[in-house]
Formats: C-alpha cells, sequence, structure tokens
C-alpha cells in the first residue's frame, strides 16, 4: 500500500500550525472512502490517540475493508428518460424501492441497537448518545451499512447521472429525527450548502435513502428545486457585504421531498437543503450515501 497520502494526513492533523499545505486533501479523503474508512472516524482517532505513524499505519490496516468496484457495464438502467428531465430541470432526482423494505427494517435495528434506545419506549428516543451531533450520528460500520452502500441499484443512479463508470462511495453517517415534544426540540441544520459557494461549484451529487415512511410533517428532506440552475446569477446579484448563506436562509423557499422507506434522493450540491422538524408520532431514520466521480475536489477557501 502507498503510505504517502496517509503521512501527509497524519503529519497535517497532528501538527496543525506547521501544515499549510492543503493541496492533498482531496485525495486524502478519497483515499480513505475506497479503503471503506470514514473520515470522521480517521479524524477522532488522530485528534484523540495521536499516535505515531507506525501506530496509525496499523489502525489503517485493521479499520480497513474490502471494497468491491463493480463496473455495471450492460445494466438497465435505473432513472428513466422522463426522471432524467426532471432532474435537468429540478437538480434532485428520487430512486423508488432502492433497496428492499427488509433492509430498511435491519438498518433501522441496527440504529436502534447502536443508541440503546427502545423503538417501543418513547422516553428513550430522547436520551442523547455520545456520537450524536445534531441529528447526525456517527453510526459507519455495521454489516447493513454496509449492504445498503453495496446497491447496484444506487450506483446504476449515480452513474447515470455522472455519465460514467468511474466513480467512488463515501462512507457517510446516518440520522436520527426524533419527534417534537414539550421538552424536545428540532436540533438540526438551517438551509445551507455542503460545499463551498466559490464559483465554478463542480459538479458533485449528494444523495439519503429513507429508512422509514417520510411524510412532509415528519422531519422530511426539503432543497430549492432548480437551484443549480440559477445560482451563479443570485450569487452575482447580492450585494459585497451579503453573507450569501445567510441570505439563503432568510429568503429562498425549500420544498418538501417525501418519500416511503427504501426510496434514495440524489441532488446537485448547488441545491442549499435542509432537515425539518418532525412533527410525527415516530423517529425519522436516514442513512447518507454518496458516490463521487474519480479525482473530484472541491476548493478549499470556503465561502
Amino acid at each position: 500500500m502507498e503510505w504517502t497520502l496517509f503521512e501527509t494526513l497524519w503529519k497535517r492533523t497532528l501538527d496543525t500550525e506547521s501544515a499549510t499545505d492543503n493541496s492533498t486533501w482531496n485525495e486524502e479523503i478519497e483515499m480513505l472512502y475506497r479503503l471503506g474508512i470514514s473520515m470522521e472516524d480517521t479524524l477522532q482517532y488522530l485528534y484523540f490517540r495521536k499516535p505515531d505513524f507506525e501506530s496509525f499505519k496499523n489502525w489503517v490496516l485493521e479499520n480497513k475493508k474490502e471494497i468491491k468496484n463493480i463496473k455495471l457495464v450492460d445494466s438497465e438502467d435505473v432513472i428513466s428518460k422522463e426522471d432524467l428531465d426532471f432532474w435537468d430541470e429540478n437538480g434532485y432526482v428520487i430512486v423508488k424501492k432502492a433497496i428492499p423494505i427488509s433492509d430498511c427494517m435491519e438498518t433501522q435495528k441496527a440504529i436502534w441497537n447502536f443508541l440503546q434506545m427502545n423503538p417501543e419506549d418513547r422516553e428513550t428516543w430522547y436520551r442523547r448518545h455520545p456520537e450524536q451531533k445534531g441529528l447526525m450520528l456517527n453510526f459507519f460500520n455495521h454489516p447493513t451499512l454496509n449492504k445498503n452502500r453495496s446497491s447496484l441499484r444506487i450506483q446504476k443512479a449515480y452513474e447515470q447521472l455522472y455519465k460514467t463508470t468511474n466513480i467512488y462511495k463515501t462512507i457517510d453517517k446516518v440520522s436520527f429525527n426524533p419527534p417534537e415534544s414539550k421538552h424536545f426540540k428540532f436540533l438540526g441544520s438551517a438551509l445551507h450548502w455542503d460545499v463551498s459557494l466559490k464559483l465554478p461549484i463542480p459538479f458533485g451529487l449528494q444523495g439519503l435513502l429513507y429508512l422509514t415512511d417520510c411524510d412532509e410533517n415528519e422531519g422530511a428532506f426539503h432543497c430549492v428545486p432548480g437551484f443549480h440552475r440559477k445560482i451563479e446569477q443570485w450569487l452575482g446579484d447580492l450585494r459585497p457585504t451579503d453573507n450569501p448563506r445567510r441570505v439563503a436562509e432568510e429568503t429562498l423557499k425549500p420544498v418538501a421531498i417525501t418519500g416511503n422507506a427504501g426510496d434514495f434522493i440524489i441532488w446537485h450540491k448547488a441545491l442549499p437543503h435542509c432537515a425539518t422538524p418532525n412533527r410525527g408520532s415516530l423517529p425519522r431514520m436516514v442513512q447518507y450515501l454518496t458516490y463521487l466521480p474519480d479525482g473530484y475536489k472541491e476548493d478549499s477557501e470556503w465561502i
């Protein structure tokens, strides 16, 4: 295994004052994802354990997984011509029944067990777990999560949208959004982007898998359809003193993208998006799963 990028990541993380070169950051992330290792797990290990490089190498070898890169050369399209037209116009698409409902149920069970909560005991839903950050849950490594990540239906959808088979999957979180109550209020983020707004914004996609049925008032994913086609003009129309992220929160109107357990939503990174308060009766659960094209790069300057 080539260790140069690992050494760069190790040095930069442990010696932040002297490490000023971030030019290989995107390659480092891709390298970890291709080994089935999350960036969050890696940074937590480096920050809190502060290992020497040999120990870090051993940790990587112990945590890497065999990722099968299957080329779907002649497989049937998942996204129809009509859905592709919808995608071009709106910047998002829903892949219906991307995984079986039985796999959704198994994933729900894994999340309940990880959180040490009882789906039949509402009081347990609000006990905060150390790995919960807002709605996000740092839960990456489980057979059912990896099974969902290996969905050929999801892979094919990404390949159609990227128009290439040269893509790789990320290792991302899950989300647990319990219903609001008298004592619990929504912990999610406001309308936002997960990419720098420095132009040009690179063509990249994001995705989430509904593990539970999700109606408009049950914590549904929201986005601003079609904004990928107007973001450059919108940014250009702002005053120099405007904070584009603040303006988006205050003026843009996202819409709910509902779905059933097993449905998968893919959206363009240029779409502002957010989760929403769950005013239903059961927790909303999702698994995030993104594919990126080989060599994908984002600008390190955050705007």
